[in-house]
């Protein structure tokens, strides 16, 4: 057993690719985040250079505000989580922002080429009250459990219609 941790150690530390949950948190700073399998947090910058498809989903999905969570996370009582899973590679190594009066402070992060992009639906996101609607509330929330109702007119990248069904992951694949 302690042989096969050894192995397991030596051969996943160094990783560069991988398969990594995502999160995004609305800061003053950089806000994309990856967990790996350990649950280590790295930020991070997405690559231009990232699969065009990934890209284009990814950025809809932000659009959303539909930002993942690390894992299941407890919400005053509400249990709930976001599995938006990226396949990539880190294109550097640790980099620190720049720092100046009036600006975020330094942060590390290290850049990441998308290659893969998966969903575990149901996902849920904010919606935004406009100031005229009669609704009185804190929040509103919308569930999708697929993404014909997220995105209903489907997503196209330079004319052409992104097959989302490819993006999405079984309940039993991830956690």
């Amino acid at each position: 057993m302690k042989l096969f941790l050894l192995l397991f150690v030596i051969f996943t530390w160094p990783a560069e690719a991988g398969e990594y949950r995502f999160r995004c948190i609305e800061t003053t700073g950089l806000c994309d985040l990856f967990y790996d399998a350990q649950g280590k947090e790295t930020t991070i910058i997405i690559a231009r250079d990232s699969d065009p498809e990934c890209l284009a989903l990814f950025k809809a999905l932000q659009q959303k505000r539909i930002y993942g969570t690390r894992g299941l996370e407890d919400h005053t009582g509400v249990k709930w989580g976001q599995a938006i899973i990226l396949t990539g590679e880190f294109t550097s190594k640790p980099k620190r922002t720049k720092s100046a009066p009036n600006m975020a402070p330094s942060e590390e992060y290290r850049d990441f080429k998308i290659t893969g992009l998966k969903i575990r639906f149901p996902v849920s996101r904010f919606v935004e009250i406009l100031e005229e609607s009669e609704v009185d509330g804190p929040i509103i929330m919308e569930t999708h459990f697929g993404f014909d109702s997220l995105f209903p007119q489907g997503l196209k990248i330079m004319g052409k219609t992104i097959d989302l069904s490819k993006h999405m992951v079984e309940n039993s694949e991830t956690k």
